[in-house]
């Protein structure tokens, strides 16, 4: 898709990769970028960001945990061309199975049931206004047999066979579902996997691992949106390896 002129919605847009990518959308030329997350101040400097960068931008602050609520907003906004289903939590501490019922609720909510609400709305839309392009971000513990945060990994996982169950509507509605799926980022949700900052779990990971920058994230969903001669259901892996971004290419019909 040329994103010249186009309208597009990125959640979880206060910090990070949603960010990055809203800010990178303006550079290629969106017209108009409707900005989601739950912390109004950060939102807010995002939206000063797009619209240095040359886009409209609106500051929307909306708790995806709240499924009544974002099914009334993307009813409403969802009348775009490109989505980017990007928010997402974790657990922090404790983790499970001694986290709290809530908090379980929550990211399945946040990371899953608004992703697939927030898919279906726009889809309905992009349909009648002749297709569009959705990225859904998941992650490169999808790829792996586990990971510390058990509510996380598993939100991720059926996040990425979403995406992988979306394949047919490139040919039936005229919409591309994809997915990004970043590797460790260097992103302030990092710092809620603990009590106050980094979880000992997490400072292990980052002290194994390279560790991309939204940016490069960002690159990632931009080349998703602009390459139509992709397959429905799609996805790329971003990490950072020896000291180079690495990027490896899935299809929804091989896992």
């Amino acid at each position: 898709m040329d994103i010249q002129g186009k309208k597009a919605i990125v959640t979880g847009a206060a910090s990070g990769i949603g960010r990055a990518t809203a800010i990178m959308l303006a550079a290629r030329g969106a017209a108009e970028i409707a900005l989601v997350d739950v912390k109004e101040a950060a939102l807010a400097d995002t939206a000063r960001r797009v619209e240095a960068a040359g886009s409209r931008a609106s500051a929307n602050l909306l708790d995806l945990a709240d499924i009544c609520a974002t099914e009334a907003w993307f009813t409403a906004h969802g009348d775009v061309d490109i989505l980017h289903n990007n928010a997402g939590i974790v657990s922090g501490l404790p983790q499970f199975p001694d986290v709290d019922a809530a908090r379980i609720r929550a990211i399945i909510d946040v990371n899953l049931t608004a992703l697939i609400a927030a898919t279906q709305l726009a889809v309905q839309a992009m349909r009648r206004r002749g297709g569009g392009v959705i990225v859904n971000t998941v992650s490169t513990v999808a790829l792996g047999t586990g990971f510390y945060d058990t509510m996380y990994a598993t939100t991720k996982a059926a996040v990425m066979m979403f995406t992988r169950c979306c394949a047919p509507l490139k040919e039936e509605c005229g919409v591309r579902v994809a997915g990004m799926l970043p590797g460790l980022v260097d992103t302030p949700i990092l710092d809620t996997t603990g009590a106050g900052g980094k979880s000992e779990w997490m400072k292990a990971v980052l002290a194994n691992h390279e560790s991309c920058a939204p940016e490069d994230i960002a690159e990632g969903v931009i080349a998703l949106i602009e390459d139509d001669s992709l397959a429905g259901g799609d996805w790329v892996a971003v990490r950072r390896l020896n000291g180079k971004i690495d990027y490896q290419w899935g299809h929804a019909d091989t896992g």
